[in-house]
């Protein structure tokens, strides 16, 4: 089964593009809630992108960021080959000259590949869900390890909460099976929250364009 070629009726649409817009702006901007400032300008600024999903997705967000500093290092990994495959010929083609690795590879070995404090941005979306709660303890203590002092992480996801967020997953979860073959993860709200101060993030929340669908902010403490 091909999550590439079966979700690209999502990731593909122009409505798409426009949300990934709203989301990397509004996440910038939720900075201000914590009181940090972003240094876009700062000489070796590198971002990472966790989980590409697709060559539109890795286009916003190369845009996004060369926008605000031409010469930054980005990041793009996905543990996809065909999403991958995509992503490289998108930055063949369109941004030769850029500083962008792209890297198929899991989320959680990262740790052996990039340095410690090394990224200034950590960005990605609808991502935790694929991680049971002790990867996902791996993958918050990876994050934490790699990003940087003055660093920030961005993401929006599904986050349990009641009786109606407990039917969303059901449903949901169905269709991922069935649909894309993958497994998700429901995360508790509350386990969530108590996870990311026990890895000693502050964070900042807020909703997101769909029902139970969450922003989020962290930087380290």
């Amino acid at each position: 089964m091909s999550y590439y070629r079966n979700f690209k009726i999502v990731l593909g649409n122009p409505l798409w593009r426009i949300y990934l817009q709203w989301a990397y702006k509004t996440g910038i901007q939720d900075l201000e809630k914590l009181r940090v400032k972003p240094n876009f300008s700062k000489k070796d600024f590198t971002a990472l992108l966790c989980g590409v999903g697709n060559e539109n997705t890795a286009d916003e967000f190369i845009k996004f960021i060369l926008e605000r500093n031409e010469k930054a290092k980005i990041i793009i990994i996905d543990i996809g080959n065909e999403q991958i495959e995509a992503v490289k010929k998108l930055v063949a083609t369109e941004y030769p000259n850029i500083n962008i690795v792209v890297k198929q590879t899991d989320v959680l070995k990262l740790g052996a590949y990039l340095g410690k404090s090394s990224i200034d941005w950590i960005e990605t979306d609808g991502f935790l869900e694929y991680f049971d709660p002790d990867r996902l303890g791996e993958l918050l203590s990876i994050w934490k390890t790699i990003l940087a002092k003055n660093g920030f992480i961005t993401f929006r996801d599904f986050i349990t909460e009641g009786f109606f967020g407990k039917t969303i997953d059901t449903i949901k979860m169905g269709i991922a099976k069935i649909w894309l073959g993958v497994t998700l993860h429901p995360h508790d709200k509350n386990e969530f929250l108590n996870m990311l101060e026990s890895f000693g993030f502050r964070y900042f929340e807020a909703s997101s364009c769909f029902p139970t669908y969450r922003r989020y902010l962290l930087i380290n403490r």
